[in-house]
């Protein structure tokens, strides 16, 4: 029997002004009825609002349904309790909730409360910003070197492409959509009615061992899959859609559960890790699934 009813992945955006078409935000949806028209909202303030109508719409309707977002969930171990004063994710989360501020038109203050971490700490780890402007305590270039928390998580070791949460500007930069995409799915996990049946993957699932909750909500890295149609674009809107078509194949398959469930070689030690502070990246460690094409 498969996991859910519904797929929807998204490609997240920390862009400072409403964007359509390329890098920009595009939602990605597969049901029983197959794959959906893909949306491209402007801003996050209208991505967000589409996502959870369509939460609510599955629950309405008796479904089961997982979400995918392609940002960093969580930070290298050791980071919550220097950046948020907290032992686990729901505290660097509730942190930056408190922290960030983004506007409905795009506009936020993400190199503002990245600065303001790297104060914090003994030494900088949040780098790059636009050029035309300056922050103190945020440099344009990566640090030499790091402290006590390490650059990258267990998950970004494996997944050698994956950029790591501190860089926030550039190529492959992912650091601005984590800070605004954590905040974003805080306020989420407290909506009063979606609020009790969504579970972020995999700390408050133990990977696949505690999947009770109708919403799962799960850190993607799109670019894990080749792309079913690489006619389609902007190329966004291609790896959404094949992110969906591929997590229903799975499923169908009965393959979803090992997708999501924890990497082979860990020990109970780091798994403790992963699912307390880290998280983990859908499918990394599962390279035979990855490689695997849709139907």
């Amino acid at each position: 029997m498969p996991l859910f009813d519904r797929y929807i992945a998204v490609d997240w955006s920390a862009a400072n002004s409403p964007r359509t078409g390329r890098d920009s935000i595009w939602i990605g949806e597969w049901s029983a009825a197959g794959l959906a028209e893909s949306i491209n909202p402007p801003t996050r303030h209208a991505a967000m609002a589409e996502i959870t109508d369509r939460l609510l719409a599955a629950r309405a309707a008796g479904e089961r349904l997982m979400l995918g977002l392609d940002f960093v969930f969580g930070y290298p171990a050791g980071a919550a309790e220097m950046i948020a004063g907290g032992p686990d994710w729901q505290a660097l989360w509730a942190h930056l909730a408190t922290a960030v501020v983004d506007n409905p038109d795009n506009t936020s203050n993400r190199f503002h409360v990245a600065a303001a971490i790297n104060a914090s700490l003994a030494a900088p780890h949040y780098w790059g910003h636009p050029h035309q402007h300056r922050y103190d305590h945020l440099t344009p270039r990566r640090p030499a070197t790091y402290g006590t928390i390490p650059e990258r998580r267990r998950a970004e070791i494996l997944a050698r492409t994956a950029q790591p949460v501190w860089k926030l500007t550039g190529a492959g930069a992912v650091g601005s959509q984590s800070l605004l995409g954590i905040a974003r799915l805080e306020a989420l996990r407290h909506h009063p009615i979606l609020g009790p049946d969504i579970a972020i993957w995999p700390f408050e699932t133990d990977f696949t061992d505690a999947l009770t909750r109708p919403i799962a909500i799960v850190e993607i890295y799109p670019s894990l899959f080749p792309l079913d149609d690489p006619s389609v674009t902007p190329k966004d809107r291609a790896q959404v859609e094949t992110v969906v078509r591929r997590f229903a194949a799975l499923d169908a398959a009965g393959d979803l559960a090992t997708f999501l469930g924890a990497p082979a070689g860990i020990d109970a030690t780091e798994r403790e890790t992963l699912i307390r502070e880290e998280g983990w990246i859908a499918g990394i460690g599962h390279g035979h699934l990855i490689e695997r094409r849709a139907a």
